[in-house]
């Protein structure tokens, strides 16, 4: 036994190690769906109770361009295009001139900025689950604001 054990060990080293480069150069691939996944564009809706187009539970609906539609995802920062981050809680909400004001929070890495944020009209406003529009934003919601390199929103993410 004593003789083989070299010789056990060098084939456990190597068959580790095999599965090792294995598992680093494997591309991996989507799981294979046999059934048609069919995306329905989230609902965006107004808290307005007055609208000559209503939906069920009264809610004003609010047109949107078909790329804001389609656009489920938010596209990251480019701080190469001047873009940054800023992280925070909301005080207050303008629907009117579109401005959020928020308190920023800081770490070593953040750039100050105003806290009145000007929020882009092309700007998606999104929670976990779907788009929604200005007016559902509220004081006491955190949220991640994607400013561009002239100071506007161009998506708020909301509690995430």
């Amino acid at each position: 036994m004593r003789r083989n054990l070299p010789l056990l060990v060098l084939v456990v080293v190597v068959f580790g190690g095999y599965l090792g480069f294995v598992s680093l150069t494997k591309k991996d691939t989507p799981p294979v769906s046999f059934r048609n996944d069919i995306k329905v564009p989230p609902q965006i809706t107004e808290d307005t109770g007055s609208s000559s187009i209503s939906s069920q539970n009264g809610n004003k609906e609010i047109k949107v361009s078909p790329q804001a539609i389609e656009e489920t995802n938010v596209p990251n920062a480019d701080p190469k295009a001047g873009e940054l981050i800023v992280w925070g809680e909301i005080k207050a909400v303008d629907i009117d001139k579109r401005v959020l004001t928020i308190d920023q929070q800081m770490d070593d890495n953040s750039i100050k900025i105003s806290p009145n944020i000007p929020v882009n009209k092309e700007a998606i406003i999104r929670t976990k689950q779907s788009i929604i529009s200005l007016a559902r934003l509220k004081p006491g919601d955190t949220v991640g604001v994607i400013v561009t390199k002239d100071g506007q929103a161009r998506a708020v993410l909301v509690n995430y």
